[in-house]
């Protein structure tokens, strides 16, 4: 395991603003949710604000205003454990180059979608630059506002099978399209102080592309903020 260059900060007096203004609202949100529990069988809908849990290591798909201090330089994507923090909440949206999609409309197992990063606005990203932990694909947080490219989109996979509404509770892979690897994390892959010293995301786990379909690359929904059809 190698260490891992010291993420730099990109945060501004706009962004932070802006991510006061969005902690806000969703900590409203939040509590509200957690009050009735979590969502159990649920649809997934286009513009949701979804927490993408890790199954294997029970950590959460995160991002923030941290970028790599290798490879692409883009802003970092980890999972973290905290299931309270916002900068777990990924808005779902169709992918480049589609249509937009109606709020509330059904996601179906089998479509292609981008996350967008609720707090930063930047979408769930890979490409051919190496991680920094154990050297596979990376995985970065790209675009602005939601606006990206083709490497913004990935495509839900349900071992229950394709053409069926995607569903909270429900275990998927995440396939990129444009390499054709698999959203992927590993509790062996966590910074430490001894391969990111002093960096911000010590205790997190490194998330990566990875080429085959296994579980360290399944994910759940369980909570999040959903939109209903009208």
């Amino acid at each position: 395991e190698k260490a891992a260059n010291f993420p730099k900060s990109s945060a501004n007096a706009h962004t932070m603003l802006r991510l006061t203004i969005a902690l806000a609202l969703w900590s409203s949100y939040f509590c509200l949710a957690r009050a009735s529990g979590a969502a159990s069988d649920k649809e997934l809908t286009c513009n949701s604000a979804l927490k993408i849990t890790h199954v294997s290591s029970g950590y959460h798909l995160s991002s923030a205003e941290i970028n790599w201090g290798s490879g692409s330089g883009q802003q970092s994507v980890t999972a973290t454990i905290s299931p309270g923090d916002t900068s777990s909440m990924w808005i779902l949206g169709m992918a480049d180059g589609k249509d937009t999609c109606l709020a509330g409309s059904p996601i179906m197992c089998g479509d292609t979608v981008r996350m967008t990063h609720l707090l930063t606005g930047k979408n769930l990203h890979s490409h051919g630059f190496r991680s920094p932990l154990t050297g596979q694909q990376e995985v970065s947080a790209f675009g602005e506002n939601g606006a990206g490219d083709s490497g913004d989109n990935w495509k839900i996979v349900c071992p229950s099978g394709m053409g069926k509404p995607w569903k909270t509770d429900k275990p998927f892979y995440l396939l990129h399209l444009d390499t054709g690897k698999y959203l992927t994390s590993s509790k062996d892959s966590r910074f430490t102080q001894q391969n990111c010293p002093n960096c911000p995301i010590i205790g997190q786990l490194e998330v990566v592309a990875s080429g085959s379909m296994k579980d360290a690359g399944r994910w759940v929904v369980q909570r999040g903020v959903f939109i209903a059809e009208d």
